[in-house]
């Protein structure tokens, strides 16, 4: 099977980071597949708009083109691509309200927008973790997972949509979920830095 972009960036960090600096396509889209997601319901989630969020993010990845080689790592870029792209999006915001005369999104402008913004960001990356958790699961137990967690269906509604006995449902909903609690997000997201006791909160949520 041919290795996806994002897992060349997976499996080998160093050697699509010298790709990337000297130019190299394969690189670039590489990292291209993997953080484009993530970036685009980040931005999406303060912007409110789909299409805007798309321009917002195609232009941070032409910048970070231009300005590869000053970049020293994989996760140097990562954070280098969501300053760009918060930047733009509360210049964006600022844009909107002149134009439209709003108080809608002036939340995101007050001194404290850099905690509501980096809040955002790490929502962002747990929810798209836990997105692409959900996808390793077996076919049956992902579907279950995906009602239950990100549409909030209860037991009794996930059985009736499924045309299943509500104690197969809860089986499987139990055993989905313990297959992400020993999935090692909870060791790659302290790899990362994130804070504990937003872990242990998310694992709540996921288990509530």
């Amino acid at each position: 099977m041919q290795a996806t972009n994002s897992d060349l960036l997976s499996s080998n960090e160093d050697a699509v980071m010298v790709g990337f600096k000297e130019g190299n396509e394969a690189a670039f889209k590489a990292i291209y597949s993997t953080m484009s997601t993530p970036l685009l319901y980040f931005v999406e989630n303060i912007i409110h708009s789909q299409v805007d969020a798309e321009d917002i993010v195609a232009n941070a990845f032409y910048k970070l083109y231009h300005a590869r080689e000053g970049l020293r790592s994989i996760d140097h870029i990562k954070r280098w691509l969501y300053v760009i792209v918060r930047n733009e999006s509360i210049d964006f915001l600022r844009l909107r309200a002149r134009q439209q005369e709003t108080k809608y999104d002036l939340a995101y402008l007050e001194p404290n927008a850099d905690e509501q913004l980096e809040t955002e960001r790490v929502r962002t990356v747990l929810l798209q973790d836990i997105r692409a958790a959900i996808e390793e699961l077996p076919r049956q137990r992902r579907k279950i997972l995906r009602l239950y967690f990100f549409e909030e269906k209860s037991t009794a509604e996930i059985a009736e949509i499924m045309q299943l006995r509500p104690q197969t449902v809860l089986n499987h909903k139990t055993k989905a979920i313990d297959s992400l609690r020993k999935s090692g997000l909870k060791l790659k997201w302290l790899l990362e830095g994130m804070p504990t006791f937003v872990i242990a909160a998310t694992f709540y949520l996921i288990t509530r």
